[in-house]
């Protein structure tokens, strides 16, 4: 299965030599993966709440529990059980294999070869993208060109004009908070200087009511304070536009 880099996986590498982590995080960057360096265990854990993640690549003297550690409380976690791991460890380390024991899928020498962990992530993004092509059902999808979001149950949620331009903006960036301003100027057309934030909190605030009456086991649209707003679901976005088509 080839690599699509219109949709690129997650990955946080978690390492606390700031120059290493730079290496690494330039090395998986540029094969086209969306990649976030963090210097300790509490910002890995950190980064997992904030966003959906496919790959963690750790070392195994990560601070402040050690990468064994934060392996077991991976796989502990229901929400982080199928995150992809791949544990740094010095060559001849007993980590490695008390890493694999303790359920990470890959361990790699440290400081890691390039080519190697490479192949590593590419091996476990053709598992994540199996997995997700077998788990369609729990997937929201966006149809553009029919203003309707649809539940992982199949039930249809049709959207009004401007609910519609809100989905399509936050849905593009699933996972990541998009800024009012951005969603005002961007998916409105209109000037956020002179915009009553209230109108697009009402908006918000309806959707949010529509799709919890159609889908009450899971509330994808999340407000983060002081930014904007985030599809914290799987969601894939159809776009087939007809002549003239203009979601706003």
């Amino acid at each position: 299965m080839s690599a699509d880099r219109s949709n690129p996986i997650s990955i946080v590498v978690a390492d606390g030599q700031p120059e290493v982590l730079r290496s690494i995080v330039g090395v998986l960057s540029l094969e086209g993966w969306q990649v976030q360096g963090v210097h300790d265990s509490r910002s890995l854990y950190l980064a997992l709440l904030q966003r959906p993640v496919q790959v963690v690549v750790l070392a195994g003297r990560l601070r402040p529990e050690g990468g064994l550690a934060v392996v077991r409380q991976l796989r502990a976690i229901r929400n982080t059980a199928s995150v992809g791991v791949i544990l740094l460890a010095e060559p001849g380390s007993p980590l490695g294999l008390e890493a694999l024991t303790s359920g990470a899928d890959a361990c790699v020498g440290y400081p890691p070869a390039a080519d190697e962990l490479k192949a590593y992530v590419r091996a476990l993004e053709r598992r994540v993208r199996t997995d997700h092509d077998t788990e369609q059902g729990q997937v929201w999808h966006y149809h553009q060109t029919e203003w309707k979001l649809v539940s992982p149950s199949g039930v249809d949620i049709q959207l009004s004009h401007l609910e519609a331009a809100f989905i399509s903006i936050i849905a593009r960036q699933a996972g990541k908070p998009v800024r009012r301003r951005d969603i005002i100027s961007q998916a409105f057309g209109l000037d956020p200087l002179h915009y009553d934030n209230r109108r697009l909190e009402a908006i918000v605030s309806r959707l949010r009511k529509k799709v919890h009456r159609s889908y009450p086991l899971s509330q994808p649209i999340k407000v983060v304070h002081s930014i904007g707003y985030v599809f914290t679901d799987a969601v894939r976005c159809i776009e087939l536009p007809g002549p003239g088509y203009n979601p706003r």
